[in-house]
C-alpha cells in the first residue's frame, strides 16, 4: 500500500472515531442550550375504554393568598407552563401546550411531555418578554389502557 493512501486511510479512521461521540449523542428534541427545566404541577391521566372517547381527568389544589387571589406558578423566573387536554375521538387526545413569559427577557423554550415512558419534545420555540406561545398536537392512544402524562418546560437563551 503506497504511503499516501495509507495515510489517507488513517486520516479518514482519524475522523471517524471523533465523530462518534456526535453520532451517537441525543440532544432528545431539544434545539437550544438548556438553561432551566421546571415541571407542570398538575400532571392529566387517561383513561382509554373499549368504546367511546378517553376519559381525562386531573387535579389541581389551589391556594388562595390572603387577597382572594389564586397565585400562579411560574417556573424558571417569570414563566407560566399551561397544558390543556381533550378528546373528540376514540383514539386521540388533543393537547394544547401554552407557555405565558411574565419575564422581561425573551427565551426558547421548549416542552417535554411524558406519556407513561415515552418522552416526546415539543419545540415552542421564540418566547418574547409579555408573549404567549403555543403548540396544538394530538396524542394516539390505544384501547382498554390508561396513561399518565406530565410535562416539563425545558427553557434557554
Amino acid at each position: 500500500m503506497p504511503s499516501a493512501l495509507r495515510a489517507q486511510v488513517a486520516f479518514i479512521g482519524l475522523l471517524a472515531v471523533m465523530l462518534i461521540p456526535i453520532g451517537t449523542s441525543s440532544l432528545r428534541g431539544l434545539t437550544h442550550i438548556l438553561s432551566c427545566q421546571g415541571r407542570n404541577d398538575t400532571p392529566f391521566s387517561i383513561d382509554v375504554p373499549e368504546d367511546g372517547p378517553p376519559i381525562v381527568s386531573s387535579s389541581a389544589v389551589l391556594t388562595r393568598n390572603p387577597d382572594g387571589s389564586v397565585p400562579t406558578s411560574e417556573l424558571c423566573g417569570g414563566l407560566t407552563l399551561d397544558l390543556t387536554m381533550g378528546s373528540q375521538t376514540e383514539d386521540r387526545a388533543d393537547v394544547v401546550v401554552s407557555i405565558a413569559n411574565n419575564s422581561d427577557y425573551g427565551w426558547r423554550g421548549s416542552v417535554q411531555i411524558r406519556l407513561d415512558d415515552i418522552a416526546i419534545p415539543i419545540d415552542i420555540g421564540e418566547i418574547g418578554a409579555g408573549e404567549v406561545a403555543r403548540d396544538q398536537f394530538e396524542l394516539r392512544l390505544e384501547a382498554s389502557r390508561t396513561y399518565a402524562v406530565e410535562g416539563t418546560l425545558l427553557i434557554g437563551p
